[in-house]
C-alpha cells in the first residue's frame, strides 16, 4: 500500500499528496512503536514533494485551456483586404526553423522561463507559411540569389544580385544588359511615390540589401577593389547605390561598410573590400543630395543618429563601422558606439513616415548568419533576440490596419537541436545524455559541418573534445560539428524557412510557397509594381476598413454585397478617396482577437504578454485580466 501510494503521487502530481498522507497515517497507526518507519515516511514525503515542486510542469487544465483559447482566437480572425500604405519586411539572415526555435527558447530563458512555452514576437502574427529557398542552379541557396527572389519576384542563380537566371556567376557582360535586370519592391515603391529605406547590421553593400538596388553578376563586387578581371566594365555595388537609380533615391540607409565607400576611419580590414579608385562615396552622396536641393545627413555613431532631426532632413546615410556592425554582444552601448538594430529601425520608421503616400522598409538582422557560419550559437541567438526587439519596437510605431509587416529568413543553416534534454534545459548547455560510444556528454545545439569539429586521434580512433571541460555558454564557444570546415565556412541549410505576416493581405501567406512569391504579395498589398492600377483589384467578397482605396478597386467593390464594399465603391466613384468607410465587424489583423480591443492603445504590450511573458498567461481569463486589466472571453471547459 505504501509503495502504491508513492507511485500514484509521482505519476499524477500534487493532487495525490492527500492520498499519500492518508495511507501514511494508517500505516503509522499500525506501527507507532517503529520510529524507523516514521523517519522513512517523512523522508519519502519530503523527497516526493520536493520532486513535484522542482518540476513545475503545467497540468492538464493548462494545456486544455491554452488550446481552447487559441481555437477561439483563430475562429475570430478576419482577413485584412486594405491597401497597404506601408510595407516593412524584417529579414533574419540564416534564421531557419531550427535557429528560430532555439532563439525562442533562448529568449524565454533570458527571462527566467523554461523557454519552450514562449514566442518570438512575430510568432503571434495571424498568418504564417513556409518558403522554398533553392536558387535556380543550387539546391542549397546563398543569400544573394534568395534576396533577389523575395525582393524582386524571380528566382536567380547562386551569388548573383538583381538579375535573372540568364546571368550566371561572374558574367559581367550579361549583367550589364538591362533586359536581365530585375527591379525590386523598393523600386516599385519609389515609382508609386513612396519613400524607401533599409537598415542592416551587415555592410550596406552586402547581399541582402544590395538586391534592393544593385544588378551584379557577383555579390562580392561590393567595391571596385573586388571586381578583378571578371568584373571589368561592371560598376561595383557601392557605386550603384550612390550614383544610380533606385539607390540614389533611397531616403534612409543605415548599416556598416565605410571601407567599401572609401571612407574608413580605422586600419584596413583585409576581410572587407578595399576601394582602389580613391573616391569617397560618402562625400559624393552628400554632394549629389546638395545639388538636388535636398538636406542630407551622414552619421557614423549612435549619438549622431539620435541627434538627426527627421523633420529637417530629407536623406539619411549612417555607416557605423568600416565593415559589418559589431555583434550585439560586442557593441559599445554609448553615443560613441554603434546603434542597436532597434535604434536604427525605429529611426528609419519615424523618418519614412513623413511621406503621406507611405513607405517601404527592409530591416535585416544580418549577423545571425555570420555567427552560425562560425558555429557560434550564443552569438547567433543574441542577434535573433535583437531582431525580436526591433520587431516589437517597430510595431509600436505603425498601424497594422494599413501597414503590412513580414518577418522571414532567406535560408537556413546546418545547426540542429538534438538529444533528449529535459524541459527548460539550458539551450546552450548539454543534453544530459552520455554517449554510449565515447562516454561523453554532448550539447543540445550542434552542427553537421563547420569549424567546431575539434577532433584528435590516437592512431586508431577519432576523439572529440569533452564539452565538460569548456564553458558551452561562452559567446565564443564553437559547437561541435561533424564535418570539419575552415572558420566562418559552415554551410547554409536547404530546408524551407518560415514567413510570418500581419497587416493588409497577410492572409495571402497560407501554405508552402516559392520564395519569390513574397515580392508579389508585397506588391499586391501595396498596389505597386506588377500590381499597380487595375492589377490591384480586390475580389468582390473583400471588405475594407481603411481608405483611401485605389481607383481600380471600384469595379470589384461595386459588386460587393457587404455594406463596407458598397461604401468603398461609393467613395471611390465620387472621388472622395479620403472619405470615412463605415467599420463593420472586428478590426484586422488581430494578434489575438480575444484581446483585440487593446490593439490600438497598447500593441506592444499585447505582443509581449501573449508572446513570451508567462506559461500561464493564456491559461484563464483571470490570468489575462491580471496582466492587462481588461475583460476577455472565458476559457472553454473540458
Amino acid at each position: 500500500m505504501r509503495k502504491q501510494s508513492v507511485l500514484r503521487y509521482q505519476n499524477t502530481g500534487s493532487d495525490c499528496v492527500r492520498l499519500f498522507l492518508i495511507s501514511l497515517n494508517c500505516n503509522m497507526k499500525r506501527s507507532r512503536q517503529s520510529g524507523l518507519l516514521t523517519q522513512v515516511a517523512v523522508v519519502v514525503l519530503l523527497a516526493t514533494s520536493a520532486h513535484a515542486m522542482r518540476r513545475k510542469y503545467e497540468a492538464r487544465k493548462h494545456w486544455w485551456d491554452l488550446a481552447q483559447n487559441e481555437l477561439a482566437a483563430a475562429l475570430n480572425v478576419r482577413d485584412n483586404w486594405n491597401v497597404a500604405k506601408n510595407v516593412i519586411i524584417f529579414l533574419g539572415d540564416g534564421m531557419g526553423i531550427t535557429a528560430n526555435t532555439a532563439a525562442r527558447i533562448f529568449k524565454g530563458q533570458k527571462k527566467g522561463m523554461n523557454g519552450e512555452e514562449g514566442y518570438m514576437t512575430w510568432e503571434r502574427f495571424p498568418n504564417a507559411a513556409l518558403l522554398k529557398t533553392y536558387n535556380v542552379d543550387k539546391q542549397v541557396p546563398d543569400s544573394a540569389g534568395t534576396a533577389t527572389a523575395y525582393l524582386c519576384g524571380v528566382k536567380a542563380n547562386y551569388y548573383t544580385l538583381g538579375v535573372d537566371s540568364e546571368v550566371t556567376l561572374g558574367d559581367c557582360a550579361a549583367a550589364r544588359n538591362p533586359i536581365y535586370h530585375t527591379p525590386s519592391i523598393l523600386q516599385w515603391a519609389q515609382e508609386a511615390g513612396k519613400d524607401t529605406g533599409f537598415v542592416t547590421t551587415t555592410r550596406v553593400t552586402h547581399a541582402t540589401p544590395a538586391a534592393l538596388y544593385a544588378h551584379s553578376a557577383h555579390r562580392n563586387w561590393e567595391c571596385d577593389g573586388n571586381l578583378g578581371q571578371m568584373g571589368i566594365g561592371c560598376k561595383d555595388i557601392a557605386d550603384q547605390l550612390v550614383s544610380e537609380n533606385p539607390g540614389r533615391n533611397i531616403k534612409v540607409i543605415l548599416g556598416g561598410g565605410r571601407q567599401s565607400f572609401g571612407a574608413s576611419t580605422g586600419p584596413v580590414n583585409k576581410d572587407t573590400c578595399i576601394r582602389r579608385d580613391g573616391r569617397d562615396l560618402t562625400r559624393e552622396w552628400l554632394s549629389d543630395k546638395a545639388q538636388q536641393g535636398h538636406s542630407a545627413a551622414y552619421v557614423t555613431n549612435a549619438g549622431e543618429l539620435a541627434n538627426v532631426d527627421v523633420d529637417d532632413t530629407d536623406f539619411l546615410l549612417g555607416l557605423f563601422s568600416d565593415t559589418h556592425v559589431p555583434f550585439e554582444v560586442d557593441r559599445v552601448n554609448s553615443p560613441a558606439g554603434s546603434p542597436s538594430l532597434t535604434q536604427m529601425a525605429t529611426k528609419a520608421v519615424k523618418f519614412l513616415q513623413k511621406n503621406d503616400n507611405g513607405f517601404f522598409l527592409l530591416v535585416e538582422g544580418g549577423r545571425i548568419d555570420h555567427a552560425l557560419h562560425d558555429n557560434l550559437p550564443h552569438r547567433a541567438l543574441e542577434e535573433a533576440v535583437a531582431l525580436d526587439s526591433a520587431v516589437a519596437a517597430v510595431l509600436e510605431e505603425v498601424d497594422l490596419e494599413d501597414t503590412l509587416v513580414l518577418v522571414t529568413a532567406d535560408h537556413s543553416h546546418v545547426m540542429t537541436i538534438n538529444g533528449y534534454p529535459e524541459r527548460g534545459n539550458d539551450i546552450l548547455g548539454m543534453t544530459g545524455d552520455i554517449s554510449k560510444i565515447d562516454n561523453m556528454p554532448y550539447t543540445t545545439l550542434m552542427f553537421t559541418n563547420g569549424p567546431g569539429f575539434n577532433y584528435t586521434t590516437d592512431g586508431s580512433r577519432v576523439i572529440r573534445q569533452d564539452p565538460r571541460t569548456v564553458d558551452t555558454r561562452h559567446v565564443n564557444y564553437r559547437s561541435q560539428a561533424a564535418v570539419p570546415l575552415p572558420p566562418i565556412s559552415e554551410t547554409h541549410g536547404g530546408e524551407d524557412v518560415g514567413v510570418w505576416a500581419a497587416g493588409p493581405m497577410a492572409h495571402l501567406f497560407h501554405r508552402t510557397h516559392e520564395q519569390h512569391y513574397v515580392a508579389h504579395v508585397m506588391a499586391y498589398a501595396a498596389c505597386v509594381g506588377p500590381s499597380a492600377g487595375k492589377r490591384c483589384e480586390r475580389p468582390s467578397h473583400a471588405t475594407f476598413t481603411r481608405p483611401p482605396v485605389p481607383q481600380a478597386v471600384a469595379t470589384a467593390s461595386a459588386t460587393a454585397t457587404s455594406s463596407i464594399g458598397a461604401a468603398v465603391a461609393s467613395a471611390v466613384a465620387s472621388g472622395q478617396t479620403g472619405a470615412s468607410v463605415p467599420f463593420v465587424g472586428p478590426k484586422f489583423p488581430t494578434l489575438s482577437p480575444v484581446l483585440q480591443q487593446l490593439i490600438d492603445d497598447n500593441e506592444r504590450k499585447i505582443v509581449t504578454t501573449l508572446g513570451s511573458e508567462s506559461v500561464s498567461s493564456f491559461t484563464s481569463a483571470e490570468d489575462v485580466r491580471m496582466l492587462l486589466g481588461q475583460s476577455v472571453l472565458q476559457p472553454h471547459s473540458m
